[in-house]
Protein backbone atom coordinates (compact mmCIF):
# COMPACT_ATOMS: atom_id res chain seq x y z
CA UNK A 1 0.00 0.00 0.00
CA UNK A 2 1.38 3.59 -1.22
CA UNK A 3 2.05 6.24 1.47
CA UNK A 4 2.34 9.84 1.14
CA UNK A 5 4.24 12.35 3.39
CA UNK A 6 2.10 15.74 4.68
CA UNK A 7 3.26 18.94 6.32
CA UNK A 8 1.05 20.89 8.57
CA UNK A 9 2.12 24.25 10.66
CA UNK A 10 1.23 23.93 14.10
CA UNK A 11 -0.89 27.25 15.09
CA UNK A 12 -3.24 27.85 17.39
CA UNK A 13 -6.73 28.87 16.34
CA UNK A 14 -6.97 28.86 12.88
CA UNK A 15 -6.34 25.36 11.40
CA UNK A 16 -4.48 25.24 7.62
CA UNK A 17 -4.55 21.68 5.45
CA UNK A 18 -1.93 19.64 4.99
CA UNK A 19 0.53 20.31 2.26
CA UNK A 20 1.15 17.05 0.34
CA UNK A 21 5.18 16.85 0.04
CA UNK A 22 5.56 12.97 -1.44
CA UNK A 23 3.36 9.97 -2.51
CA UNK A 24 3.52 7.04 -2.99
CA UNK A 25 6.08 5.73 -1.35
CA UNK A 26 5.88 1.99 -1.40
CA UNK A 27 7.92 0.94 1.83
CA UNK A 28 6.62 2.12 5.10
CA UNK A 29 10.58 2.03 6.12
CA UNK A 30 11.46 4.04 3.44
CA UNK A 31 8.51 6.79 3.93
CA UNK A 32 9.52 6.97 7.97
CA UNK A 33 13.01 7.49 6.65
CA UNK A 34 12.39 10.42 4.79
CA UNK A 35 10.38 11.95 7.29
CA UNK A 36 12.86 11.72 10.01
CA UNK A 37 15.65 12.84 7.42
CA UNK A 38 13.37 15.92 6.22
CA UNK A 39 12.86 16.61 10.37
CA UNK A 40 16.35 16.50 11.34
CA UNK A 41 17.59 18.59 8.46
CA UNK A 42 16.09 21.45 10.66
CA UNK A 43 18.20 22.72 13.48
CA UNK A 44 15.70 22.14 15.92
CA UNK A 45 13.54 19.16 15.54
CA UNK A 46 11.83 16.63 17.52
CA UNK A 47 9.28 13.80 17.56
CA UNK A 48 5.83 13.97 19.61
CA UNK A 49 4.94 11.32 22.27
CA UNK A 50 1.28 12.21 22.21
CA UNK A 51 0.90 12.09 18.24
CA UNK A 52 3.62 9.89 17.12
CA UNK A 53 4.89 12.70 14.65
CA UNK A 54 8.04 14.26 14.10
CA UNK A 55 8.43 18.08 13.87
CA UNK A 56 10.26 21.19 12.68
CA UNK A 57 11.10 24.54 13.68
CA UNK A 58 11.55 26.95 10.62
CA UNK A 59 12.11 30.80 12.24
CA UNK A 60 8.92 31.25 14.49
CA UNK A 61 6.88 28.64 12.79
CA UNK A 62 6.49 24.65 14.30
CA UNK A 63 5.21 22.30 11.47
CA UNK A 64 4.48 18.46 12.39
CA UNK A 65 5.68 16.07 9.09
CA UNK A 66 4.29 12.59 8.93
CA UNK A 67 3.30 9.37 7.09
CA UNK A 68 -0.38 8.67 5.57
CA UNK A 69 -1.29 5.59 3.89
CA UNK A 70 -3.47 5.98 0.88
Amino acid sequence: MPHSIFIRERKSGKARPPELVAYDIDSISLANRLVRRIAKSFRNNGHDPETGRRWFQQKTSVFDIYRWHQ
